[in-house]
Parts: C-alpha cells; structure tokens; sequence
C-alpha cells in the first residue's frame, strides 16, 4: 500500500510552483483525451471510444462511463465528463474534467465503500501516470488526496459512501503566471 504525507495549504501552493517550475506539460489525462482540447472534439473522440465499445453512457446519461478491473479486487465504474467554460460553443477548449469513481458492484457492500476504494485508487493513478507519488491534504474539512505532475493535477475525495470524486485541472490554466 501507498504511504502518503500529510500537507498543508501553503505545501500544497509550493507544490504547484514547483510542478510548474519544471516546465513539464502533462496534457495527456485518460483515454486517448487531452487538456486543451476542443470540446467538439471530446464529443467526437468519447462518440469513437463509444462504437469501439471502450465506454458506453454513464448515469442518467450525464457522462461517459468506463468500467476497468486494472488489477483491482472488483471491476471499478469512472464516469467523467468535460468540464465546460464560461465560453460559448463546441470550441471552447477544455482545461479540467470531472470524473468519478465507484464500485460497480456497491450495492452497500461495506467492502465496497468509497472510504476503501479512496485507499485503491492511488495506485491506480501512479500505474496510470507514474510519476510524483500523491500526498493527502485537508480541505474544507474533507481529506483529499493530491497527485501533481507538472500542470497536471488531480484531486481526489470522497463524495459520499459509494463515490469518489476526482477532478483533473491542468494547472497551466489556473495559474498562467506560474508557466515557465
């Protein structure tokens, strides 16, 4: 299992400067999708990854789901989604993705809560991506869980006792001044 370190607000604002420092610019996210993307053009690759039968509509069909066993003791559903602007239309360029994860057999099975799915998904990530190892922080009261590769972040929390949310920014967009 993972160890991680605790941090506080202002490590976790010398992290990014120093991500960003590097210069290094992770776009790469998941799937094939990128940060800087147009947001026709995520529709058009999830419509792709949709007729290769890679991922088929998420719940309620308000995302995109992609279900994945990645070594895992059971199958894990990741919903994810663009994160949409202020700009009008299909070309506004994307910059950060919601995503959730959840057990797909939850059904209340105490093992297959998100307090214990929270503690897999770190190692899903560093398989994934590689990279600087995450490190946990407390924010607004919650426990999140930070993974910084150069612009990319992701941050993860539990939502509620199935979900784990994980929020993808590209850190080169928040913070411009920070670009090297």
């Amino acid at each position: 299992m993972m160890t991680f370190f605790a941090c506080s607000k202002s490590e976790l604002q010398r992290t990014i400067r120093r991500e960003m420092a590097t210069g290094v610019q992770q776009d790469s996210v998941f799937l094939g999708l990128k940060f800087g993307i147009e947001l026709q053009d995520f529709y058009d690759h999830c419509r792709e990854l949709n007729l290769k039968g890679i991922v088929k509509e998420g719940p309620r069909n308000m995302s995109v789901e992609y279900l994945f066993k990645d070594s895992l003791d059971n199958p894990i559903a990741f919903n994810f989604y663009a994160h949409k602007n202020n700009q009008e239309g299909r070309n506004q360029r994307i910059h950060q993705y919601n995503t959730t994860f959840y057990y797909y057999a939850f059904a209340l099975n105490r093992h297959l809560q998100s307090d214990h799915l929270i503690k897999m998904l770190p190692s899903v990530l560093m398989d994934w991506y590689g990279g600087n190892e995450p490190f946990t922080m407390v924010k607004d009261g919650k426990e999140h869980i930070y993974k910084i590769d150069g612009n990319r972040m992701i941050d993860l929390f539990i939502f509620d006792e199935s979900t784990v949310v994980a929020t993808y920014y590209d850190l080169s967009h928040l913070y411009p001044e920070l670009r090297k």
